[in-house]
């Protein structure tokens, strides 16, 4: 077999393997001071399972009788190579090859030496380091430094899950690429900052893969492809069982819009009577995992339309950047961590106007997160709900107003939750700053 052989992965036992590397060195450069330039050994050829490897020994001029002894070492418990005749031992008389069976592949770096020693000598006079590659790469899956390939990982949702392989540098790739089962129950992360928040995409390609899992479930199956410059593929796999909240539920409780006295002396405001509309949460979680609440709220749409003596304004509230129909993220990330959590949206009505109608949709998502480290907050649904109402003034300078129509609540009054996965996304901040952008 001519021409070096795909290598196999490089293992995560380096610092063992390193230490003895550093005692063979040592041993080398004792036998490069004692004996110089008397024997040099230089693999030519892979030493691969089931196949042959080619190693080229070169004596000194000055060597004589009985020639050198080669040695093949293990230093490791993985890997196994014999010369021809099966034995660890040969001497040679003058240089050449020397031809090396493979036995059992490794996945160490350097696992196996192969070092000449001359008659009598403490230390050898040539070392060098060689694995046992098998026939083709065998990809095995890391996490946090242990191989997982085949097993099944218990785990919760949101924790962060970063797989690898890795690959000797020699291997001829043309691709590697990862499958995770189960869409839509996976996520590259959350992003959530005042003008910008949603999921982020998983990158499936290379040699690493770094998600989080947003719902529970068993036997999720994530796998690995590895395609080579001549078209062959290794595959492996690892299997996932998640844990998280389940029989997620938020109940909301009915609401009455009406018009209460302002603290602004000639006005009142237009709002939903008491705190506003309640978000009462609930859910299931497996022993050892702690209850806790991230509400985050979106703006879907708020405009305001007002009258006076005939005129019409069109307003919504100011939005950064500005947004159409007042949509963002309401004030801030999270809206609360509170169970219950609360709304209500008031509206100040003043004499300078003769008729408000204020048309509010939102919707509250429920998130919960592990407390772990490296952990994400997963949503587990939401609430559109909505507050309209038309408000006018029954005399001509005073505060005497009465509502023409006015609604509010959860959409689906019977079942105002809907369980999801889908994180909520947004692209502007709705500050609520009382600042109204109007046409």
């Amino acid at each position: 077999m001519d021409g070096p052989v795909h290598r196999r992965n490089v293992g995560f036992k380096a610092v063992r393997t390193y230490r003895k590397l550093m005692a063979f060195c040592f041993w080398a450069l004792l036998a490069i001071r004692a004996y110089p330039q008397e024997v040099s050994i230089t693999q030519i050829q892979d030493v691969v399972q089931g196949d042959r490897g080619t190693f080229q020994i070169d004596l000194g001029p000055t060597l004589s009788a009985p020639g050198v002894l080669l040695r093949l070492q293990h230093n490791s418990p993985h890997g196994s190579a014999a010369f021809l005749d099966g034995s660890s031992e040969a001497r040679i008389m003058q240089s050449g090859d020397v031809v090396v069976q493979g036995i059992v592949a490794t996945d160490e770096l350097g696992a196996m030496t192969l070092s000449a020693w001359l008659e009598g000598a403490p230390s050898p006079a040539a070392v060098v380091f060689f694995e046992v590659f098998p026939p083709g790469p065998e990809p095995r899956i890391f996490r946090e430094g242990q191989d997982v390939t085949g097993t099944t990982q218990e785990t919760v949702v949101g924790r962060e899950m970063s797989l690898s392989v890795v690959l000797h540098p020699g291997v001829p790739i043309r691709s590697q690429s990862w499958i995770i089962e189960s869409p839509g129950n996976y996520t590259g992360g959350f992003l959530h900052t005042p003008l910008q928040g949603g999921p982020q995409p998983v990158v499936l390609t290379g040699p690493s893969v770094h998600f989080y899992w947003t719902t529970p479930g068993e036997r999720r199956k994530v796998s690995y492809t590895l395609k080579l410059a001549n078209g062959d593929t290794r595959t492996a796999s690892v299997f996932f069982d998640v844990d998280g909240p389940s029989a997620a539920q938020v109940d909301v409780e009915p609401v009455k819009v009406v018009i209460a006295p302002s603290a602004t002396p000639n006005s009142s405001v237009l709002g939903l009577v008491g705190s506003g509309i309640t978000f009462h949460a609930g859910y299931l979680l497996p022993e050892g995992l702690s209850k806790n609440f991230t509400w985050v709220q979106l703006i879907l749409f708020d405009s305001l339309m007002v009258k006076n003596k005939g005129e019409t304004m069109y307003c919504v509230p100011k939005a950064a950047p500005i947004a159409q129909q007042g949509s963002g993220l309401d004030t801030g990330y999270p809206y609360d961590t509170r169970n219950p959590t609360r709304d209500n949206p008031p509206l100040q009505l003043t004499p300078d106007a003769d008729e408000f109608l204020r048309t509010f949709h939102a919707r509250m998502y429920l998130l919960w997160t592990s407390g772990l480290a490296n952990s994400i907050a997963v949503p587990l649904g939401f609430v559109d709900w909505h507050f309209s109402a038309l408000a006018r003034r029954e005399d001509g300078q005073g505060n005497n107003w009465s509502i023409r129509y006015g609604d509010g609540g959860p959409n689906d009054r019977r079942r105002p939750f809907t369980p999801s996965p889908a994180y909520p996304q947004w692209s502007s901040l709705v500050p609520y700053s009382g600042v109204l952008s109007c046409n």
